[in-house]
């Protein structure tokens, strides 16, 4: 939704609708919202609660939880769901104790993993600066290419749900934002005494899915994704030697120890040409490597074949460059700088992909995102050009994006709001 659509109003079967539907964004102007939510009551007292002993002080510790498969690549959770939400008022403690009351619910309703729920509060810029009037610890997000123009978002709050269940999504997005009774919970949930809900994308990732989702814009109408595919470019995207650690991404000290920074981009998918211009062996190189074949894509157990030292070859005699073989030359000790969770989505009856990406500075987002470009290649290549023949970059649109800090569970709520 740009900022000159008008506003929406979300019924809560909308809310129940799953990621069928897109979740309208904003109910109200962010800015004229804020002057609004300057006048609102105080929220209520309310006591945390207990916490389940036994969860991780990382709120971004998911993979322990997570199956694997026959390779030893973690499974990830097959829906998710990212919340936006801006502070009502002046952030008090009784703000901090409410969000937190309602997390701690959602602790106790279910099991830290996929069968339960998973998820993580992440803070952006706005928060820091607008709500607590303090530097921000984070960089305000921008474009990243020269062909892409993102809308950058500056909602104060987000929230990551992950689970196995997208039912179960529904029904906590509707207790959070519409405090509709959730099934199992014992505490306190709502959380419109403290935030104000601005706009919710959902989405999916694992084999079926995508397929039984391909009926809507952007992909061809004559049904080209694979059942086996788990995401609707027909390539797996979470092998474990290609994704960073969840140790590696850490912060390790200051305010925000055992926590990390968190890229959401919101990116439309273009997949006309993908599946009719390309047949697989283009798709292959465009993905990971024109060196690589089908049948090596097959053999594929931990990491993409993607032969980074070869760029070259690959500009000057196939004159084609492929995503993962430019991505791959920002590593550091040989394994990749952000831990992607990104996810397809059907929202706004559009193929897209909620890219969330997990990394210990937003700089090494930007480094990861700046060697998707390729910009040495182009210059040396006259067949390659910023999309063109370079990897996936013309088959993907980036509509939106923000960065976010991820606090350790301990500060998740309301991070430093007593510097504020």
């Amino acid at each position: 939704m740009s900022s000159t659509d008008p506003p929406l109003r979300v019924t809560r079967r909308r809310l129940l609708a799953g990621a069928g539907a897109l979740v309208a964004a904003g109910a109200l102007d962010s800015h004229a919202a804020a002057a609004d939510a300057g006048r609102a009551a105080p929220p209520p007292a309310v006591s945390p609660g207990r916490q389940p002993p036994g969860l991780p002080a990382r709120q971004h510790a998911w993979e322990a939880t997570l199956a694997s498969d026959r390779h030893g690549n973690p499974v990830a959770p097959r829906f998710d769901r990212l919340l936006f939400f801006d502070v009502r008022g002046r952030a008090t403690a009784a703000h901090a104790r409410l969000l937190e009351a309602g997390l701690r619910t959602l602790e106790r309703a279910f099991p830290w993993g996929p069968e339960g729920l998973l998820f993580t509060a992440g803070w952006g810029n706005a928060y820091f600066s607008r709500v607590l009037g303090v530097a921000s610890p984070i960089q305000r997000a921008h474009g990243l290419s020269q062909f892409e123009l993102p809308s950058i978002d500056d909602y104060h709050l987000c929230l990551h749900l992950a689970c196995d269940d997208e039912q179960r999504l529904a029904a906590v997005e509707a207790a959070l934002v519409d405090g509709v009774p959730l099934p199992g919970a014992d505490g306190w949930l709502a959380l419109s005494d403290a935030l104000v809900w601005r706009e919710t994308r959902t989405g999916f990732v694992g084999a079926g899915l995508p397929a039984a989702h391909q009926r809507v814009g952007g992909i061809p109408p004559h049904g080209p994704v694979a059942r086996s595919a788990p995401m609707f470019m027909g390539f797996q995207s979470s092998l474990r030697r290609n994704q960073a650690s969840e140790d590696s991404i850490t912060i390790r000290s200051g305010p925000f120890a055992q926590g990390t920074t968190m890229a959401v981009s919101y990116i439309r998918l273009r997949l006309d040409g993908w599946y009719e211009r390309l047949d697989e062996r283009g798709r292959v190189a465009r993905m990971y490597s024109p060196q690589t074949t089908p049948a090596d894509l097959a053999r594929i157990t931990t990491d993409a074949p993607s032969q980074p030292g070869q760029i070259e070859e690959a500009g000057s005699r196939y004159g084609v460059i492929g995503h993962a073989q430019s991505t791959a030359r920002a590593r550091r000790h040989g394994r990749p700088l952000i831990l992607r969770r990104d996810f397809d989505t059907v929202d706004g009856g559009h193929a897209g992909v909620h890219f969330v990406s997990l990394q210990r500075t937003l700089d090494d987002f930007v480094t990861t995102r700046n060697a998707m470009n390729a910009v040495a290649e182009q210059q040396q290549h006259a067949r390659i050009a910023d999309t063109f023949n370079n990897g996936i970059n013309d088959f993907i649109s980036v509509l939106r994006r923000a960065n976010y800090i991820l606090p350790s569970r301990a500060a998740r709520s309301f991070p430093l709001l007593l510097a504020g």
